[in-house]
């Protein structure tokens, strides 16, 4: 029996979503096309002529679908990504907690998140590969966008699967926590280091799936004094075991000198300038700092955010 004005599913309309009824013709095995269906963007009559270009073609879903102009592109790629488990914000119930400045994951298929990827490539075929998996991100003032580049590319390796954790390690005027969305008062990095009764860092873990982030928490009388300490070192040592790619957040490095005491413990920095507005012989200062200190430059990237 079915309710009353409701029809049972073998007269469902042609044109009915293909997932309302509860019937396709899609095979178990397809994954996308199940996608597709599940999110209501293909209809029972498009699931039949997606098969039978499939039979008649050779071709797979995606190339069907798209040949036969079904679904726009936007629906094609998030559907990709749940199939291949590529983590985006649209999917998340809680998604709202998290700023719009994070473009790799609220437009994933946008300019700007396609930007990032490039850099993640880059790094990924130079310093990962070479075994360099930890990088502090400096720039010479605060408009460079460091924490903006740091949080999307943290995003952006753990689309890739990699394990990544996301150390805010600006103890001067943190953001983190506001880009995740993690409550006010969240403990972090600092409250650790200054023996706050934490016997382990308070990382958040599974942020986004394999995303941790440890946030700066409480700001302290003594930024600096906390990340040159060796319960700091011991961290970074720590962290670079236990993840695949450690980011870490710094204060802009015209004001403070915490950001270079950060890479000398890493060993490795990528240098956020902004377009337009960091001038060269800023960039040229933080350059010969780090050959001093003997950090190596894994790359520079001008920030258009």
């Amino acid at each position: 029996m079915f309710p009353r004005n409701q029809k049972p599913p073998e007269e469902a309309g042609p044109d009915s979503p293909a997932g309302a009824s509860g019937s396709t013709d899609a095979p178990a095995s397809d994954a996308l096309l199940s996608k597709l269906i599940e999110h209501g963007r293909l209809t029972k009559r498009q699931v039949k002529r997606t098969l039978e270009w499939q039979r008649k073609k050779g071709g797979d879903t995606q190339l069907a679908v798209q040949q036969l102009g079904l679904v726009a592109r936007e629906d094609m790629l998030k559907a990709l990504s749940q199939r291949f488990s590529y983590p985006i914000f649209d999917d998340m119930p809680d998604s709202l907690r998290f700023s719009r400045e994070l473009v790799a994951g609220h437009e994933p298929f946008g300019a700007a998140a396609e930007a990032i990827r490039s850099i993640r490539s880059t790094i990924a075929s130079t310093a990962l590969s070479n075994g360099t998996r930890s990088f502090a991100m400096i720039g010479p003032h605060p408009d460079a966008g460091v924490t903006y580049l740091a949080c999307n590319l943290a995003v952006s390796f753990a689309q890739m699967s990699i394990p990544t954790l996301l150390v805010d390690a600006n103890l001067r005027d943190p953001r983190t926590d506001m880009v995740f969305g993690f409550p006010q008062g969240t403990p972090g990095l600092s409250d650790y280091l200054m023996s706050r009764g934490l016997l382990q860092p308070p990382i958040q873990a599974n942020v986004l799936p394999k995303l941790s982030v440890l946030p700066a928490g409480s700001v302290p009388p003594n930024p600096q004094e906390l990340i040159s300490s060796p319960e700091f070192l011991a961290l970074t040592d720590m962290f670079h075991d236990q993840f695949g790619v450690v980011i870490y957040d710094t204060a802009p490095c015209a004001d403070y000198s915490d950001a270079y005491v950060v890479a000398s413990r890493i060993n490795a920095a990528i240098l956020v300038a902004r377009r337009h507005k960091t001038a060269y012989r800023d960039v040229a200062a933080v350059v010969k700092k780090l050959e001093s200190i003997r950090c190596a430059v894994v790359g520079t990237v001008f920030n258009q955010h």
